[in-house]
């Protein structure tokens, strides 16, 4: 049976959403380098704060939180999600910024579950050994462990003399999260069955899943981390991010980037939608953002209402006008001077009907 075309839109949706992502990870890498070299600079600052979740021991999950604040002001933040019952450290958030921006940011955090001070010794330790036993069981860590680690600087984890427990009741307990598709699932349930074997480990899946294989019962609520972070950084910024609603320029110009970000991020869980770095999709949604916020200085703005007036809804506005400046911010980072001009004459040339064709030709071509 042919698809019907609702079918066909939603494949070619689901194929353009990703190839965007992918084109951000080209654009994106210049920032992500510049973010390592960063943190690395910022780890002889002084450690200000080093935080872990209250409940991390009797939920299994939790935030662990470092931040060193330099003699200028500047303030480096790494923040692990942490799953000691399977997955290990399951993402981490990076800022660096102002100490009165981050501080708010840890404050925001706190409003998702109580924060205790750890020995920065214990911390270090607690997050070696906990990628250790997530490596043996076939589950690595975030991306980003690899980068933020670092801040630890001289810190010794050899120096505490903690000893942790992973795993619930003796083996690794996996739990769905609410980012979690059944692809991730799968892939996690393979990896624990190589390693461990069918009865070497138990999960809790939620039960709204379509695939009655991996369907068990519900999670409760305390154990929805993102969700919660979500209701809480709209609640403290009083915004609720998206794309196809221009925020207002003004209210979105007075947050700082660790609270667009994260909207940004909380649009995109809330409506399903998947990409491989999320932090780096929402981070190319927020540059967008802010060049409409700017107004008439910038053509963004403009280019979006024309690419709507085209046929394009805004989220699909947004994404065109970011595939062009991927393109721009590859091509700054291997000249090693901005040339904004070109990007404004790119914007300009700009169409609903040439952003569907390359996107169209790309997807076939995959």
């Amino acid at each position: 049976m042919s698809k019907t075309r609702a079918q066909k839109r939603a494949v070619k949706a689901a194929r353009r959403k990703n190839l965007l992502a992918e084109r951000g990870k080209a654009a994106a890498a210049g920032n992500q380098m510049s973010l390592a070299m960063r943190l690395r600079r910022m780890a002889g600052a002084p450690i200000h704060t080093c935080l872990i979740g209250e409940r991390l021991p009797e939920i299994g999950a939790g935030y662990l939180v470092l931040a060193r604040k330099a003699a200028d002001g500047r303030m480096a933040m790494a923040v692990f999600l942490l799953d000691v019952y399977c997955v290990g450290v399951k993402d981490v958030i990076l800022r660096v910024d102002q100490a009165s921006e981050i501080e708010r940011f840890i404050e925001m955090l706190a409003q998702t579950q109580p924060m205790l001070a750890i020995q920065p010794t214990h911390a270090r330790k607690l997050l070696r050994d906990l990628v250790a036993w997530s490596r043996s069981i076939g589950l690595a860590p975030h991306p980003d462990y690899a980068i933020a680690e670092p801040l630890f600087g001289d810190v010794s984890a050899d120096s505490s003399d903690e000893s942790f427990r992973f795993g619930k009741d003796g083996k690794p307990f996996l739990i769905q999260g609410p980012s979690d598709t059944p692809a991730r699932i799968r892939k996690r349930i393979e990896a624990l069955r190589r390693t461990v074997g069918d009865g070497g480990f138990d999960y809790m899946l939620d039960a709204g899943g379509d695939d009655d294989r991996f369907r068990g019962e519900d999670i409760g609520p305390h154990d929805d981390f993102e969700s919660e972070f979500d209701d809480a950084i709209e609640s403290v910024t009083g915004m609720r991010y998206d794309p196809e609603v221009a925020p207002d320029p003004s209210r979105w110009l007075e947050l700082g980037e660790d609270e667009r970000i994260p909207l940004a991020e909380a649009y995109h869980r809330r409506a399903g939608i998947e990409v491989p770095n999320m932090t780096l999709h929402a981070t190319v949604h927020v540059i967008v953002e802010n060049q409409v916020a700017m107004g008439d200085e910038l053509p963004t703005r403009r280019t979006i209402e024309r690419l709507m007036d085209e046929g394009l809804d805004r989220h699909d506005a947004v994404h065109a006008v970011a595939s062009v400046l991927a393109a721009h911010l590859a091509e700054r980072s291997q000249a090693g001077s901005p040339n904004n001009e070109a990007y404004y004459q790119a914007l300009g040339r700009l169409t609903a009907e040439s952003w569907r064709s390359t996107i169209e030709r790309e997807a076939e071509d995959d």
